[in-house]
């Protein structure tokens, strides 16, 4: 069996800068900021394929992180195709360069809400709309009566290919985040909760099967017409206003969504 490598002082380091940085609204989430460290360590041949990774607690220790954090980095590197994980052997490294894809996995909420973090978004154009003429938001209206519209493009962390056209709507209630965003971002739910002290703990969504449209098209460099998914989210606060309304068109063909269920004993 391939010896296991263990993280050195250097890489502790790393993880004191890491923790700095989750202060940080606008950057990458701190699992998404070790997976991409540790994918680093990979592609210059610091951990070699075949090597055994260390465990998720010595991660935790070396980096002083969570384990949750560390956990959830492992997950994004298994999606990226690095790593492959299995219960009796560890964590072993499968490959040097990150696969090109971009797959959703849905196991909890903050799954759910966090799969930006593995894309950046780039914002293209920033704007207040009082009539947006957006179905999602037939039935619903802002508190100020205007929201504040966010248009931009999601991006492959492996080789910055656009995987997703994407428009938000903020609540105008919650629009005093607009000197926060910035023109790369992972997510825009987590400057809300950070501004606003509040929580996202209701996600609604809707998956529909279209003909791409020609703004996203053109956005995309794919054929209008083009059979595409798109998504549409709802996110709630605990008082249960909504917070942020996003609809996402993707490539189909760079991307892909899992779903896990599980039931709980009576």
């Amino acid at each position: 069996m391939p010896k296991r490598a263990l993280p050195d002082r250097q890489t502790s380091a790393r993880g004191v800068a890491l923790r700095r940085q989750g202060a940080e609204a606008q950057r990458a989430p701190l699992y998404r900021r070790i997976a991409d460290s540790i994918a680093k360590d990979i592609q210059t041949g610091r951990f070699q394929v075949g090597d055994i990774l260390p465990t998720e607690l010595e991660w935790a220790e070396t980096l002083s992180v969570s384990r949750g954090s560390v956990r959830q980095a492992m997950q994004v590197l298994s999606d990226w195709g690095m790593v492959d994980r299995a219960r009796k052997t560890g964590t072993r490294v499968v490959g040097a360069e990150p696969v090109a894809g971009y797959s959703q996995r849905l196991g909890s909420l903050r799954d759910t809400l966090g799969f930006a973090g593995d894309t950046v978004m780039r914002l293209d154009d920033i704007r207040d709309v009082a009539d947006p003429h957006e179905r999602g938001l037939a039935d619903l209206t802002s508190a100020t009566g205007y929201w504040l519209q966010l248009t931009g493009t999601r991006h492959l962390p492996a080789d910055g290919r656009i995987c997703t056209w994407t428009r938000v709507f903020i609540n105008g209630a919650q629009a005093g985040i607009r000197p926060h965003l910035r023109s790369e971002m992972a997510s825009i739910y987590e400057v809300i909760e950070q501004v606003y002290g509040l929580r996202v703990s209701q996600l609604r969504q809707k998956m529909t099967a279209i003909g791409l449209p020609t703004y996203a098209a053109k956005a995309l460099g794919l054929r209008p017409g083009l059979p595409v998914i798109e998504v549409q989210a709802w996110l709630y606060a605990d008082s249960g206003a909504l917070v942020e309304f996003v609809r996402s068109i993707h490539n189909p063909a760079l991307y892909s969504m899992e779903f896990t269920a599980q039931s709980q004993a009576a």
